[in-house]
């Protein structure tokens, strides 16, 4: 939309099309955004009294603390899914602005020294364009002012996607996929890792172990969103 069409017409939802405040989203999708206020200290499923729950009490991750903004479902997912596979950039500056504010309002605060993005392989880099989990580490770089190591973690390998896989599988199609630039980590012994969806936590899993053994002694999760358990 031109600025003649944003004089001359009302603005719209980008998800549905109703009439909208400043081109953006309209209140019932706003309303459908669903910020986690309460939750698992240590894989972020909402919860009403920030307790851990059964499966991290069984077998706990190997970071610290994992903290998500927002469930993963209704708005939140349409704009990821436009962003991440129908590459909007209108979506992208919303789930961004949104995780900046979200950042700032909270007063997150950190022991980590640095920031890392899980990566994407660099054929998949190529073919999508941009990796989400990094512009949100960027995002994050900047209002919490830490440095972004960029070359930190790579993922060597080209594995099938993660989608609708179970915990088990993922971790499977995982198994070697990453690899950790020890030079890049020095002198940082605290970090925060940042993804753009906590689904499993598989991969965040897979690059904890890793980052452990290359000398990081205490790890924070970070992520856009928080994907539910199915219902039994």
């Amino acid at each position: 939309m031109n600025w003649l069409e944003r004089f001359l017409l009302p603005p719209h939802c980008q998800l549905c099309g109703a009439t909208a405040d400043q081109d953006e989203l309209c209140a019932g999708c706003v309303a459908d955004v669903h910020v986690i206020d309460t939750a698992c200290p240590l894989c972020a499923l909402p919860n009403d009294d920030h307790s851990v729950c059964a499966q991290c009490t069984k077998q706990p991750p190997h970071w610290q603390t994992a903290q998500s903004c927002f469930v993963y479902d209704g708005t939140v997912t349409q704009l990821m899914r436009r962003w991440k596979y129908g590459k909007q950039g209108s979506a992208e500056r919303l789930l961004c602005e949104a995780f900046y504010d979200w950042i700032e309002a909270t007063e997150f605060t950190t022991e980590a020294t640095a920031i890392i993005a899980v990566p994407m392989h660099p054929h998949k880099l190529r073919k999508r364009g941009f990796n989400t989990a990094y512009q949100l580490a960027r995002t994050a770089s900047r209002v919490l002012k830490l440095p972004l190591l960029e070359h930190a973690l790579k993922r060597d390998h080209l594995t099938d996607s993660q989608a609708g896989l179970d915990k088990a599988a993922r971790q499977q199609n995982l198994l070697g996929a990453f690899s950790v630039n020890e030079q890049a980590l020095k002198g940082h012994q605290q970090a925060l890792l940042i993804d753009d969806v906590y689904t499993t936590g598989a991969t965040a899993q897979s690059c904890t172990q890793l980052l452990i053994r290359a000398g990081v002694t205490r790890l924070h999760l970070l992520t856009l969103a928080r994907a539910l358990p199915p219902k039994d």
